[in-house]
């Protein structure tokens, strides 16, 4: 756990966020620039504010699905979790994935509030590694559902790429599962870092001399954690219905801002199937919260469909819901579990 603390320095936490707020808020007033030199005027105005209320309340009931899902899904180690500590887990994961690249540091949140919640080191990892494996599994399952709801053929492009980065995925689940498997030559590596801490650092020596047992009993911690699941596929079905119920009203907020832009030509599925590979393909961006990219990409998406410039209106309301609301909210849920 000192390892995670040192992690989570609050320093080095607000360099992050000032990074991907920086980047998401340059590419914001790019995309207004942008617009106002190809067409003249960008509009701001809200025809109906209402659907913006809706939208917020859809994102919390979407949050709500995630918290409700890590509450439940503690149950399989016999732990109790409250609603409100779930919510906490979540919110502190969404808080530190949007301030770290490709979404890293949500896991190592999750894991330190977790652990705060009496769970162990084995449980609170397994729980966050089988999380994020089906919470990609979950968009595929929703991208291939609305595919086939729209009756449309999969544009081969995006496909590809939902294909590349699935498998990229599984890779690197299989790489972890192999090292379950065998942890020994993980544990030899181990050692040898070990080694070579002593050797270079004389003050480690004991630290080090300590680093293949604390790598062994984790790894094998973890295989029995993760064991545990596949004896109970419930819970998995258990994850990947919350998940997917969690992307609907994620995704569905996007929808609630176009009405109140006053802007119908995009069906609810449409927009939910829009969003999915984009938010597949946001999970690998090695950039703090994926500002800039997010913000582009998201422009880039839903500018046919729109008239006037709205597209910068429907960029901003999207982030300041989904991207700065995660930040503001899970910033007070985390920093309170790390004031403990």
């Amino acid at each position: 756990m000192r390892g995670i603390e040192h992690t989570l320095n609050p320093r080095k936490i607000l360099r992050q966020f000032l990074v991907g707020v920086g980047g998401s808020a340059g590419a914001l007033v790019l995309i207004v620039l942008s617009l106002f030199r190809r067409e003249g005027r960008v509009v701001f105005a809200v025809p109906a504010p209402q659907y913006l209320l809706l939208a917020v309340l859809l994102l919390i009931c979407g949050w709500s699905c995630d918290a409700l899902r890590v509450t439940v899904t503690a149950r399989i180690w016999r732990k109790r979790i409250r609603f409100r500590d779930g919510l906490t887990v979540v919110l502190s994961g969404y808080f530190l994935s949007g301030i770290t690249p490709a979404n890293t540091g949500g896991n190592v949140a999750e894991i330190y509030v977790l652990t705060k919640s009496r769970l162990s080191l084995g449980e609170a990892t397994s729980l966050t590694l089988v999380g994020g494996a089906l919470y990609s599994l979950s968009l595929v399952v929703l991208f291939l559902l609305f595919s086939l709801l729209q009756k449309e053929p999969i544009p081969s492009r995006i496909f590809q790429i939902t294909s590349y980065l699935l498998g990229l995925y599984a890779i690197l689940i299989g790489i972890l599962a192999a090292f379950l498997r065998f942890p020994a030559p993980l544990v030899a590596l181990s050692g040898k870092v070990g080694t070579f801490l002593a050797s270079r650092f004389p003050r480690l020596a004991p630290t080090g001399q300590e680093i293949p047992t604390l790598v062994s009993n984790f790894l094998l911690d973890l295989r029995e954690k993760l064991l545990i699941f596949l004896r109970n596929p419930h819970y998995l079905g258990w994850n990947i219905s919350m998940y997917c119920l969690h992307f609907l009203c994620l995704f569905g907020t996007t929808y609630f801002i176009l009405l109140a832009l006053a802007e119908t030509r995009l069906s609810w599925p449409s927009t939910i199937h829009l969003q999915v590979p984009l938010f597949f393909a946001l999970r690998f961006t090695p950039v703090p919260g994926a500002s800039g990219v997010a913000e582009l990409s998201f422009a880039s998406l839903f500018k046919p469909f729109l008239e006037g410039g709205k597209v910068s209106l429907l960029v901003f309301f999207w982030r300041l819901l989904t991207y700065y609301g995660a930040l503001g909210a899970g910033s007070i849920a985390f920093f309170r579990t790390l004031a403990r």
